[in-house]
């Protein structure tokens, strides 16, 4: 038995740990509460205030670390960054962790929020486990004001559905008879009334002096005080009871913020990149037709003309050629009309002495001044002749086909350019799919995401540069991309109202 018992005191001594996020607009009471868990924890009294955060009216006593900006001005929110405050009660192996966060609906306007909101779900995601939401509120408040509309519109858009078993609501400023706010303002949220706290917690509002003078007040005051520690009790009882909620969520939410508008941009990106193909591709077409013209201009290069040629006709007369000239000689012409005719050959007589073959190689010598032993006979008579033949003209013979192949190298750029179009447009597909993806991820992490206001203002940057495209082929598959996205926003914000 003495070994069980040993046993349990060990399991009794793990530490045990509640990690506890703090939301809320700014001026809800948030930092006041951190200063009321602290007397809580630290057994503060209102004549013996423990405060770990500075306000107007009181100055930090615990020497712990915070991140107020500036105290004295109650118009601004004071608190700019995620601050971490760790408390032990009775037990020392019990841990309270309560994560003090910048107020949202920001004095600074939507840009600070944004950024408050990132630091907060960052925190909420380091923690690793949750046991609680708590959001702050002032209860005295009788109507949705813009900022409290601003805040839980920001909240509902960025805390994870498996995380809101565990909110918790603290009506600051208030009792339970005294509470203005109405619950029914959370909506589609359902927070169970024992999950719901009323906190007076009015102790910091004013100096120790201004209250210890008046009996009544200082009547009033305590019986506050008593009753927001009973409160708190109360608080910390719950957490007991809600089992931690690991933040994965958060990190699933936020890869799939981040991927959304990262695809976004890279789809603004790209469809400027389909512009620039697209310009190109027209030039191209435009050079191809002009080079197609100079093809067609250049096409005839070959031309028809009619040549005179001389062909030999056999005939019963000879006709002398000389072998030097290798043409037929036309000894002495003989005038019919306007047409010049042969000779017909003369045999070479027989020579019965030197003197008669000296007269006939001298005398008898042909027009191309070649002697008659230079001549030959042949039964054949020259004739002339026309025929058609195709004259090629170099020069424009060499334009056709530098234009030719001109045309070829347009073309497999063309080819080129419609391959990467195709491929840039299947990279568009596949990103548009992403996204969709992502909102999808996103609704079913986060069943009231406000995909309007997170979509908004990139989605007016691709419209606006939509506008800028000049090519009407790009613009209209911009223009219905940028529909698809906004159809399945609007598709999923409905669903979200509607639930």
């Amino acid at each position: 038995m003495d070994f069980f018992d040993r046993l349990s005191s060990i399991k009794l001594d793990v530490q045990k740990e509640y990690n506890i996020i703090l939301l809320g607009e700014t001026g809800a009471g948030k930092s006041t509460l951190i200063n009321y868990l602290t007397n809580y924890f630290k057994n503060g009294t209102l004549d013996n205030l423990k405060i770990s955060i500075p306000s107007k009216h009181y100055e930090a006593t615990e020497g712990l670390k915070h991140n107020e900006y500036n105290v004295q001005d109650a118009s601004k929110s004071q608190t700019r960054a995620c601050t971490v405050y760790t408390f032990r009660k009775q037990n020392k192996n019990t841990v309270y962790k309560f994560i003090d966060t910048p107020g949202l609906s920001d004095t600074e306007g939507v840009a600070q929020d944004e950024f408050n909101m990132q630091q907060i779900m960052g925190a909420a995601e380091q923690s690793g486990v949750l046991t609680a939401i708590i959001l702050v509120i002032n209860g005295t408040q009788t109507r949705a004001t813009v900022t409290l509309c601003r805040t839980l519109c920001l909240l509902r858009s960025s805390i994870p559905d498996v995380l809101l078993q565990n909110l918790i609501v603290v009506l600051t400023n208030c009792s339970s008879a005294t509470v203005n706010f109405d619950l029914a303002r959370l909506e589609p949220w359902t927070v169970p009334m024992a999950n719901v706290f009323h906190m007076n917690n009015c102790a910091f509002s004013r100096p120790v002096s201004q209250w210890t003078i008046n009996e009544r007040m200082k009547q009033n005051l305590e019986r506050e005080w008593i009753c927001s520690m009973e409160c708190i009790g109360e608080l910390i009882k719950n957490l007991k009871q809600l089992g931690g909620k690991a933040t994965e969520a958060f990190k699933e939410m936020r890869i799939n913020r981040e991927k959304i508008k990262s695809q976004l941009q890279n789809l603004l990106l790209d469809v400027t990149k389909c512009q620039d193909l697209q310009n190109e591709l027209d030039m191209m077409k435009t050079t191809q037709q002009n080079i197609a013209t100079d093809i067609t201009k250049y096409s005839d290069y070959k031309r028809s003309k009619l040549v005179e040629y001389t062909e030999l006709v056999k005939c019963e007369s000879g006709t002398r050629f000389c072998t030097m000239c290798s043409t037929p000689c036309r000894e002495k012409f003989l005038e019919k009309g306007a047409t010049s005719v042969y000779r017909v050959a003369k045999s070479i007589p027989i020579c019965r002495d030197v003197v008669s073959l000296f007269e006939y190689m001298i005398l008898d010598t042909c027009h191309c001044g070649h002697s008659a032993f230079d001549h030959y006979v042949r039964n054949v008579s020259p004739v002339k002749k026309t025929k058609t033949v195709e004259e090629i003209l170099e020069d424009v013979k060499n334009a056709y086909d530098l234009s030719t192949k001109k045309n070829e190298e347009i073309q497999s750029e063309i080819g080129n350019l419609n391959t990467d179009m195709a491929a840039l447009k299947r990279a568009l597909d596949a990103m548009q799919e992403g996204i969709l993806e992502c909102c999808y991820q996103l609704k079913k992490l986060c069943s009231h995401f406000n995909f309007v206001d997170e979509l908004h203002g990139i989605i007016g940057i691709m419209e606006r540069d939509t506008c800028r495209l000049t090519s009407t082929i790009v613009r209209a598959e911009a223009e219905t991309r940028i529909r698809s996205i906004k159809h399945v926003v609007d598709k999923l914000s409905s669903a979200g109202k509607s639930g």
